[in-house]
């Protein structure tokens, strides 16, 4: 079972101290530390949640008059749809082969689901939505990221059906963040797009069951793939070994035996290289194969990867009905968060 992560910055000092780190490193770890909010749900019938609270999943609160996000067709959505029709015709004449593990009825079911994406590619699409935050809210608890705006909400939205990748700058229409600040009273609960609501049902779904949120603080630990990691040199595989095996006890964000939803602080990632890649993509570079990462721009363009930060970790939920392995990570620059400029976050799926 996961261990929660420390409440206060004394519990994290107690338990690094477990790991026989030096006193220096403990020390230096733990005044690295940030606050954060941990997110935990429950069921409920959405009726009940009230307009602008946090929740996971359900129906967005938007202001008057704001249709449900969509993104519009992908700039590749060509070579997209090609692809998502070959496994199609691939899908279904394995389903017919002798000894196929699917039968041909589900290779039928499956073959007509890559058809439903490649032409949802081709056009615009609404985006799922994963949830909205009430900062104005959240920010009266202790562990609340003094990064974040202390007012207004954060609603997520992401091409749930496609899988936006975060490693190409086309996918960059594939989420939306909006940070809003009508009050409550004026805000509308938005109804389910038949896009969406009509490619889902029982065995998957585009749209999520409203979970309501309690919130719990927390300070989390910088991990060691962290582009400002600097607590000691990760050739020490003695230290390293040791860290990380203290970190493991946390759990991903995808475990089922804790709360994977988190508001800011350091993010708990399951693979490496998340900052970097955003700073390379959000600069126009292709990152889904190896060259990219031995040219000179982007060299230099890393120099500043630190300077991304987390703004919400979304993982697997049983109330909300998000099943699958892997989490969420709505990250942005330091300055565009100090700015407001919401529409610069990127959004990162990851899973082992």
């Amino acid at each position: 079972m996961s261990t929660p992560m420390p409440a206060s910055l004394d519990a994290l000092r107690q338990s690094l101290a477990e790991t026989e780190l030096p006193d220096a490193v403990v020390a230096h770890l733990v005044a690295q530390a940030r606050p954060a909010l941990v997110l935990a749900t429950s069921a409920a019938d959405e009726a009940a949640i009230p307009l602008g609270a946090t929740k996971i999943g359900g129906s967005p609160d938007l202001p008057p008059g704001m249709a449900w996000p969509t993104r519009p067709a992908y700039p590749d959505a060509a070579q997209r749809a090609q692809g998502h029709r070959e496994n199609a015709d691939r899908t279904l004449a394995d389903s017919k082969k002798k000894g196929s593990w699917m039968t041909p009825a589900e290779g039928k079911l499956f073959s007509e689901e890559y058809r439903r994406r490649a032409d949802a590619v081709e056009t615009e699409f609404p985006l799922t939505f994963l949830g909205q935050f009430n900062l104005a809210e959240l920010s009266t608890h202790a562990g609340f990221d003094a990064a974040l705006p202390n007012e207004g909400r954060l609603l997520v939205f992401y091409d749930f059906l496609e899988q936006a990748e975060s490693f190409s700058p086309a996918a960059s229409v594939g989420w939306r963040v909006l940070w809003d600040a009508t009050p409550a009273a004026e805000l509308v609960r938005a109804p389910v797009p038949e896009a969406l609501s009509s490619i889902s049902d029982e065995e998957w779904t585009c749209v999520f069951r409203a979970a309501p949120v309690s919130a719990q603080t927390v300070y989390t630990p910088i991990q060691t793939d962290d582009a400002s990691w600097d607590a000691f040199d990760l050739d020490d595989e003695e230290s390293c070994d040791a860290y990380e095996d203290w970190l493991e006890q946390f759990g991903t964000p995808d475990s089922e035996d804790r709360d994977n939803h988190q508001l800011g602080g350091f993010p708990q990632t399951i693979q490496s290289g998340m900052q970097e890649t955003c700073q390379l993509v959000a600069n126009g570079l292709y990152c889904g194969n190896s060259e990219v990462w031995q040219t000179e721009q982007a060299r230099k363009l890393m120099a500043s990867a630190h300077e991304w930060r987390l703004l919400v970790q979304i993982g697997a939920d049983p109330n909300a009905g998000i099943p699958q392995p892997g989490a969420y990570y709505v990250t942005m620059r330091e300055e565009d968060i100090a700015a407001r400029r919401f529409d610069r976050a990127r959004l990162t799926y990851q899973c082992d």
